[in-house]
């Protein structure tokens, strides 16, 4: 069983995010942490170099948040939302509050489940 970063068990708690969701889900991808919240979603790229893509650095994961933003904006612009920072405040990761970013993370509209 592997273990966690800090970064994604922060997200894991109700207390990171602003609405305070009463549920997070975490699903994984090869390049990102998902956090399913009910109302929105949130993917963080994981530090990852894979040869056809390159996480490694904060900025690379910043420029990349924005890539992502932009590119499926054009076709989705009511679900693709925003590039925020992660941030430490209190001693706690957040989403969106002050001070210098630790991470970005791309907020997005969560659609409903197909069956």
């Amino acid at each position: 069983m592997s273990v966690l970063p800090s970064i994604v068990k922060a997200l894991l708690k109700s207390q990171a995010y602003p609405h305070k969701p009463q549920k997070i889900e975490l699903v994984q991808t090869q390049m990102s942490f998902v956090f399913l919240t009910g109302d929105y979603v949130y993917k963080v790229k994981k530090p990852v170099n894979l040869g056809y893509l390159d996480y490694t650095t904060l900025e690379k994961r910043h420029y990349f948040c924005h890539q992502e933003l932009k590119l499926n904006r054009r076709l989705c612009p009511e679900v693709y939302l925003a590039v925020v920072p992660i941030v430490e405040e209190n001693h706690e990761l957040c989403l969106e509050g002050r001070g210098k970013a630790v991470e970005y993370i791309v907020k997005m509209r969560q659609l409903p489940k197909i069956a």
